[in-house]
């Protein structure tokens, strides 16, 4: 192989890798957000300003597959469900028994592309369930509910 060729394959494989991580936080991000929640938590940082700021956040994705009760975890995941979470309520309107998500992808939010996939498939899935049912489920959102997460 020549050397040009062996440039082009070395920068093709970074790409394809940076492509395939992106999105989801790489590992400085994460420590970021990790080192913000920390300071929310010491009371140095106050959460709704942490949720409404450009920074990157997760949450361990341990909770997409088991339902989190905010008030049994561990406070520094509690922190982090309730930063996501409220950047995703903060986009979600109720109209006409349907939750529309108001988001195209997952960085205008400053989260993972996993979580803002888990997020819109439940939106969509509840969405299909009261179509289903011809609107006798009736969905819910209350004003405010983003910020009713902040709080809880």
């Amino acid at each position: 192989m020549s050397l040009m060729h062996n440039f082009l394959l070395f920068v093709s494989v970074t790409i394809l890798c940076a492509a395939c991580s992106a999105g989801d936080g790489n590992q400085l991000e994460r420590q970021r957000a990790d080192s913000l929640t920390n300071e929310v938590i010491k009371g140095k940082l106050n959460l709704e300003e942490l949720a409404k700021s450009d920074e990157f956040m997760y949450f361990n994705e341990k909770y997409f597959h088991e339902p989190a009760d905010l008030k049994t975890i561990p406070v520094f995941d509690k922190i982090q469900i309730q930063l996501v979470t409220y950047r995703i309520y903060k986009r979600v309107k109720l109209v006409d028994n349907r939750y529309q998500f108001a988001v195209k992808q997952a960085r205008e939010l400053h989260i993972p592309n996993k979580a803002f996939v888990y997020y819109q498939r439940s939106f969509d899935e509840m969405n299909r369930k009261a179509a289903a049912s011809k609107d006798s489920i009736r969905l819910e959102l209350p004003d405010d509910y983003a910020a009713m997460l902040i709080h809880e």
